[in-house]
């Protein structure tokens, strides 16, 4: 059988190892709000006949836009647009002009009725990342529960909202952008191993493997003992030192996060560095989790 390094980082070191140097970890690992969809459904063809997002049918009391219900909300200044996602996500790839409250935020509730009151006329529309990520039906769920109406979600998602309407996109901050500034779908999945196979060439001698987990996402437990780093997607300025190292190195470089919801946004950070050879772990340590070690 295989022996996986996980590990407790020494901050948190309450439990020890297995002799083998496979950790039993509980299912209570924490998990991005929203991302509940399997990785492999990221596939889902919009452009189908009959196509629905799926989360749809679970949040079937919320009310929903399609990608040109959006637009021409937003073409003629009738509504207010927020991004949900991860501060990094959205300093990445956003809606041109969308204003952004993460989902995490304790204070989420508070900073949507301030967007909201600047313009009280105009109803709020969330969006998030795809059409398998549910944060922007939940962030509708959450200002409900606050006794607060007037929003609908866009559930279809940043990427496809950018392919479809590039001249109202931000990349990096500057728009607009060209099709032609969008990373392809087959050239994400190409960079995608299974967990097991990840974790076999984690463990090979040159290799660098990068988990870009948030705190509250770690516990601070890691999975690869003598190779691994963990830069949060969002600290700039130590991901900007581990990158340039990364480049100018011939080792592989192999990132994870939590649930395989955030590469697509650090893709284009690794592109925009000039990295080539890297891939991302499918699914996430979560992925890991349920296929590796269970």
């Amino acid at each position: 059988m295989e022996q996986f390094a996980m590990f407790f980082k020494p901050s948190r070191l309450t439990l020890a190892l297995f002799s083998a140097g496979l950790l039993a970890l509980s299912g209570q690992a924490a998990a991005s709000t929203g991302d509940t969809a399997e990785p492999g459904d990221m596939e889902l063809d919009p452009e189908a006949e009959g196509y629905e997002p799926p989360g749809r049918s679970i949040y079937f009391y919320v009310d929903a836009l399609d990608l040109e219900e959006l637009a021409a909300k937003y073409a003629r200044d009738e509504i207010h647009v927020i991004d949900v996602r991860t501060r990094y996500e959205y300093d990445t790839l956003r809606i041109d002009g969308a204003r952004h409250v993460s989902i995490d935020d304790e204070d989420f509730v508070d900073k949507v009725l301030e967007i909201h009151e600047e313009d009280p006329d105009k109803p709020v529309a969330f969006y998030c990342r795809g059409h398998t990520c549910f944060m922007s039906y939940q962030a509708v769920e959450r200002m409900k529960a606050a006794g607060f109406d007037d929003a609908m979600a866009m559930d279809y998602g940043i990427f496809d909202w950018a392919e479809h309407y590039p001249e109202d996109t931000a990349l990096f901050g500057e728009a607009p952008i060209e099709r032609a500034d969008l990373i392809d779908f087959n050239e994400f999945r190409e960079r995608l191993l299974p967990p097991m196979e990840f974790s076999e060439r984690a463990q090979r001698d040159n290799a660098r493997v990068l988990d870009i987990r948030r705190p509250f996402e770690q516990d601070q437990v890691g999975l690869f003992l003598n190779s691994e780093t963990n830069i949060p997607a969002g600290d700039t300025e130590a991901l900007e030192d581990y990158l340039e190292q990364a480049r100018d190195s011939d080792a592989p470089l192999l990132v994870y996060d939590i649930t395989g919801h955030e590469i697509k946004a650090f893709q284009y950070t690794l592109e925009e560095y000039g990295i080539e050879d890297y891939y991302f772990m499918e699914g996430g340590f979560k992925a890991f989790q349920e296929k590796v070690l269970q």
